[in-house]
């Protein structure tokens, strides 16, 4: 993988993991709570930024159903001491109950465990305790990198991101003009993301049938012209946003065809920035 990214980009990517991360750690009702858990796994998982600091913390693969299974009721998890053990840990436990639960209080009900408390009570304290935990690790590694590029020092600069998950390199590439966002390798990155979007939508039931199509054609619009070396027009982008955005609220949150909209919409708003 090679590609560069606007710092803008980065710093869009900071702002919605804070928003993802807030909003979990927010919430109280044991069902949101795991919609919400399944988001942030999502959001960590389809980002190669976030999916590569993960990768570059696993050291072992905890056996988490065992963990759970044999853990009593009113014990808390075992969080271990090492900081890429903990990220590791942790990361692997939401990521095992999101895809085997649909209760959030299945793995938080022992972080509340006193006369009259309630499941909002668990569901707040596990995560103070736990999620939080991985929320700064991964907030602090965005600070740091922030920090290092000297982002805040050259808003003009660029960010090369090169090679593959867990052994991404970071550089800055220098000032350069704003329409070097339009290289062959954000080319390639932007026809990625638009050939997954519309293979989901494609595949995807859609109840506004004109609204599928509409979009469908208008996302294949863009994609032949940056196959032809042009750059969409603002009129066609903002098309496809509006046609997205109003497909994004008919759609499970936690759904493939929500992350490859997110996606795409994350990237035109970067070109047109």
């Amino acid at each position: 993988m090679e590609k560069i990214i606007d710092i803008r980009e980065f710093k869009l990517l900071s702002k919605q993991f804070r928003r993802v991360a807030g909003d979990l750690l927010n919430t109280h009702d044991t069902y949101e709570a795991m919609r919400l858990a399944k988001r942030f796994v999502i959001f960590i998982d389809s980002d190669p930024i976030l999916s590569d600091f993960i990768s570059k913390n696993h050291t072992i693969d905890f056996n988490i159903e065992e963990i759970i299974r044999n853990k009593s009721h009113n014990e808390k998890f075992d969080i271990p001491l090492k900081v890429n053990e903990e990220i590791d840990f942790i990361y692997q436990l939401l990521s095992y109950s999101t895809n085997k639960f649909d209760r959030y209080d299945t793995i938080s009900r022992s972080y509340a465990f006193y006369g009259g408390a309630k499941i909002s009570d668990s569901i707040r304290e596990f995560n103070r305790e736990v999620v939080k935990l991985l929320v700064n690790h991964i907030s602090d590694y965005l600070g740091e990198k922030a920090i290092e590029l000297g982002i805040d020092e050259k808003p003009n600069a660029k960010i090369l991101v090169q090679g593959n998950v867990g052994q991404l390199n970071f550089s800055e590439t220098g000032n350069v003009t704003a329409n070097q966002i339009n290289n062959h390798s954000g080319n390639e990155e932007l026809l990625k993301i638009a050939e997954n979007l519309l293979r989901s939508l494609q595949e995807t039931p859609i109840s506004n049938k004109e609204l599928k199509e509409d979009t469908i054609d208008f996302v294949q619009q863009a994609k032949e012209e940056i196959e032809a070396g042009q750059q969409p027009k603002p009129s066609l982008l903002r098309r496809i946003k509006d046609s997205l955005s109003n497909i994004r609220g008919t759609v499970e949150e936690t759904s493939l065809l929500a992350t490859h909209i997110d996606k795409f919409i994350q990237t035109i708003l970067t070109i047109q920035l």
